[in-house]
């Protein structure tokens, strides 16, 4: 088993130095807020985080996420969200999850992508790293997660 574990820190290893990082390389925290830092698509009163990370094409883009967080209704999750209200339409991905997009601004679309509590996974796109809570308003939102890029 302790030959399995070194193996398999070897290959992540390996894979992790054979591809680039983003600019900034080293470990960033953020303080994402469900209220402050909702898409809150149809109320429109909050912001995204902008982590000002520029990402390039291929980077590997490694975030993981601890703490709590409620959007109102179906009590405190992670970063994971739940499926307590389904899946938001445009993106697939279901409510109170933590979601980053890449590019020039933070408008709501569909190039956000859900992060949760790890993600790891190469760029499609260039531009800035902005992370976000997914909600449809932030008005009854509150709690935060502390995501590590």
């Amino acid at each position: 088993m302790v030959f399995q574990s070194r193996t398999l820190a070897a290959v992540g290893f390996a894979l992790a130095a054979a591809l680039p990082l983003a600019a900034h390389a080293g470990t960033q925290s953020f303080d994402v807020h469900a209220r402050e830092n909702s898409v809150a698509i149809f109320s429109g009163d909050a912001t995204p985080l902008n982590t000002g990370i520029t990402v390039a094409v291929g980077d590997l883009l490694i975030v993981s996420a601890t703490g709590l967080w409620d959007g109102g209704g179906c009590g405190a999750v992670d970063a994971n969200g739940t499926s307590c209200f389904g899946n938001e339409p445009l993106t697939g991905i279901n409510y109170f999850s933590l979601i980053g997009k890449i590019g020039a601004n933070a408008s709501f679309d569909n190039t956000w992508f859900k992060l949760g509590t790890s993600y790891a996974g190469s760029a499609a796109t260039s531009g800035t790293l902005y992370l976000a809570y997914l909600d449809n308003d932030s008005f009854n939102n509150s709690g935060f997660v502390t995501a590590t890029v």
